[in-house]
């Protein structure tokens, strides 16, 4: 297991966890403080299970790049889930902290993920996971 990869995930743990980090790093946060202590568990899981491999290809985690279908226009897109830092969206790499990417977060292959974006319904389907 890549030990950097913990140590970042690690790293933007505890800067979720602490508030006066969060509100300097991440402002404006786009998801609500129960999205947040989701994103923070599913992270916990990741980093604190050394077992399970972060890209086993069957679940969603940082770094995964997932083919998904719009199932309300039936457009296929692939995208990475990334740490905020890293996220690029011209270059398809999403914030863990966006809609989409916590979303997807933990999912798996086949999943069909419901989210909104304003007064916008998005609703995927998880093609595949690499």
């Amino acid at each position: 297991m890549n030990i950097k990869y913990l140590s970042d995930i690690r790293n933007f743990i505890g800067k979720l966890i602490d508030p006066v980090e969060r509100n300097k790093t991440f402002y404006p946060l786009t998801l609500s403080p129960i999205e947040i202590a989701n994103v923070i568990d599913k992270l916990q899981g990741i980093y604190d299970s050394p077992t399970d491999t972060p890209h086993d290809g069957n679940t969603v985690s940082i770094e995964s790049s997932i083919n998904l279908i719009d199932m309300l226009d039936d457009s296929e897109t692939t995208i990475t889930v990334v740490l905020p830092g890293d996220s690029d969206p011209s270059q398809g790499k999403i914030s863990v902290l966006s809609p989409l990417g916590s979303a997807l977060l933990g999912k798996k292959h086949g999943e069909t993920i419901t989210f909104f974006v304003g007064n916008r319904m998005n609703r995927f389907q998880i093609l595949a996971i690499a």
